[in-house]
């Protein structure tokens, strides 16, 4: 029944016309390091592109999760960790709207999910109809927690990675308007961004976007190597429309700094007057990096390196990276965020760096709902990096561990399906198992079914169909099978959608000889509700079993006598107990 009503589901899906609705943002803040507060004025324009007239416009203030009594304190309390529930009023982060007009009207902002203020709502003076445009603007002043979580202030550093108002996002399935909780992230709407910093004159920025006026302070941080490379002319960026708030010129020992990007679902910036600048370039893209002094596993270009080779990777994989510049900055937070155009690192970990420029194309370039649908961009990016380390010579083996982990789960009843929505998964520990490592042993099953050709093909052809949209499950699934040219619903349908475990064994193996040959008969065993082809290997030969029998018995004439069977021998199904997948032949009467 519940594979009908996923069929049914993704049916509805393919009628429904695909379409995204237009933002732009032009923002103006001030940051007074004296209280941490910064200051802010938006003018937002939002074009309603789908065939439902709006009524009222949801925005995400992401910042207020990082409070006492939000939504993600109190589900924090269900797992005994108190954070941001104790967090005090000069250490809790805020984001608070002090003036919201539509047009010339003033509109009262609606908190309808309090005491979580994570998101608030707006009517709007008049409907919104398919095709029309309004104009929104907002002040309100916003300040980091001392408690970093995807954001955080430490001293004079600030790593402003949610900070303004986020318009929601609109899709066919309505306003996606989730309070931010610990499991599951973001979804943003594509538009424009063109923002203007005035901050401290030492400060130096990275952001989202190329700062198109001002100086970032990366040619006065910069440890050698190239100039940077600020591609100012990489956008036709249009003249600023001043919003009032920075109308006279920057005080004495301060500066302003205005940055544009398009195509992005998401804006983040960070300042830290002691970050140290390296950059470089791939192809046309300019790589900036900024670390921290004695950060000795940053400098001499390694970071750089890392972060191009990454980059050469992933675009071979799906296609071009789309945008003039990444920024790679050493955030406060250990750990790692994406965001359009720039990345937030712990650490210059070559594995942090590569999963995260990964999320520019699985978040960045193909925005899924990532609190809906997190397998798509986290599993995914999981089993790139994986990838990555593959192409670059690194054994099987680096598989092991996470096979074992998510065998142990699945033999002890622990799973959850990955479709889950993030906040459905019953602890931490477990929405990071479905998320994250689970889906990328499932790709890399599907990459072993299909053939790495044909995989990547599939590749392509999702970024040329979906490239900078929001997509979803059936989006990928559409992808794959045009490549593979074949149904793939009941391999997504039991690996996404159900906790259906696999467990093969061999029963037998008997092999007798018949003049110069030798006969093998290996019986092999399927329990569990799941299927996928095996591979049985006989010393030096393999062949791939397909039937979908529970019980199937294989007859093989050789030339020598046969010593072993192996089913899977490179480890790669899911099989929840590998012990009895291998056995010694048993010799038999001879004729």
């Amino acid at each position: 029944m519940k594979i009908a009503l996923l069929a049914l589901l993704f049916a509805a899906q393919a009628d429904t016309a695909y379409f995204q609705q237009d933002i732009a943002y032009r923002i103006e803040a001030t940051l007074d390091e004296g209280t941490d507060v910064l200051t802010a004025r938006a003018r937002l324009d939002y074009t309603n592109n789908s065939p439902d007239t709006l009524d009222s416009l949801y925005f995400h203030l992401e910042l207020n999760a990082f409070r006492p009594n939000s939504a993600w304190a109190r589900r924090e309390l269900e797992y005994g960790e108190r954070r941001f529930q104790d967090l005090g009023p000069d250490d809790h982060a805020f984001e608070r709207i002090t003036a919201i007009r539509v047009g010339d009207t003033p509109v009262r902002p609606e908190y309808r999910g309090a005491p979580d203020s994570t998101v608030v709502a707006i009517a709007l003076p008049q409907p919104l109809p398919p095709g029309a445009r309004t104009t929104v603007m907002i002040d309100w002043q916003t300040r980091l927690a001392t408690e970093p979580r995807r954001q955080g202030r430490r001293g004079r550093h600030h790593d402003f990675a949610q900070w303004y108002p986020r318009i929601a996002v609109y899709d066919h399935t309505g306003w996606a308007t989730r309070p931010l909780l610990p499991q599951g992230e973001f979804y943003g709407e594509y538009g424009t961004f063109d923002v203007t910093l005035d901050v401290a004159a030492d400060q130096v920025i990275g952001a989202t976007g190329v700062p198109v006026e001002g100086d970032p302070g990366w040619a006065a941080a910069r440890a050698g190597g190239p100039e940077p490379w600020l591609k100012r002319d990489a956008y036709d960026a249009p003249a600023p429309q001043p919003l009032g708030l920075l109308d006279d010129a920057p005080a004495e020992g301060r500066k302003r700094v205005r940055w544009y990007a398009e195509d992005v679902h998401h804006f983040a910036w960070t300042a830290n007057p002691d970050y140290i600048y390296e950059g470089g370039r791939i192809g046309d893209v300019a790589v900036h990096v900024l670390y921290q002094p004695g950060d000795t596993a940053w400098d001499d270009g390694v970071a750089v390196e890392h972060t191009k080779n990454a980059i050469a990777f992933f675009s071979d994989l799906f296609g071009p990276y789309p945008w003039p510049q990444i920024t790679n900055v050493h955030r406060i937070e250990p750990g790692g965020t994406e965001f359009p155009m720039m990345i937030m690192d712990g650490s210059a970990s070559e594995g942090l760096i590569v999963h995260e420029i990964a999320h520019q194309w699985v978040h960045g370039i193909f925005g899924n709902n990532e609190w809906r649908e997190g397998w798509l961009d986290e599993g995914f990016g999981s089993f790139l990096t994986n990838w990555y380390f593959e192409a670059k010579g690194a054994p099987p083996s680096m598989w092991d561990s996470s096979l074992e982990g998510i065998r142990r789960m699945e033999r002890a009843g622990q799973s959850q399906p990955i479709a889950l929505e993030s906040a459905e998964f019953r602890d931490p520990r477990t929405y990071s198992a479905m998320t994250y490592t689970k889906p990328s042993l499932v790709f890399r099953m599907l990459r072993d079914y299909l053939g790495e050709d044909t995989f990547r093909r599939a590749l392509k052809v999702f970024y040329e169909r979906k490239a900078l949209q929001h997509v979803t499950e059936q989006d990928l699934r559409a992808a794959f099978e045009t490549a593979a040219g074949e149904d793939l619903d009941w391999f997504f349908d039991q690996w996404i959608h159900t906790t259906a475990t696999l467990d093969y064994r061999i029963e037998s193996a008997r092999a007798r000889q018949e003049g110069s040959e030798w006969v093998a008969t290996i019986e092999v065993a399927r329990e569990g509700d799941a299927w996928m082809p095996v591979t049985l290997q006989v010393d030096g030969s393999a062949r791939r079993l397909d039937s979908r029998e529970p019980r199937q018995v294989v007859t093989l004439r050789l030339t020598e006598r046969p010593t072993q069977a192996v089913l899977d021998p490179d480890n790669i199904l899911l099989d929840i107990q590998i012990d009895n997948n291998r056995a010694a032949f048993e010799v038999t009467g001879s004729r």
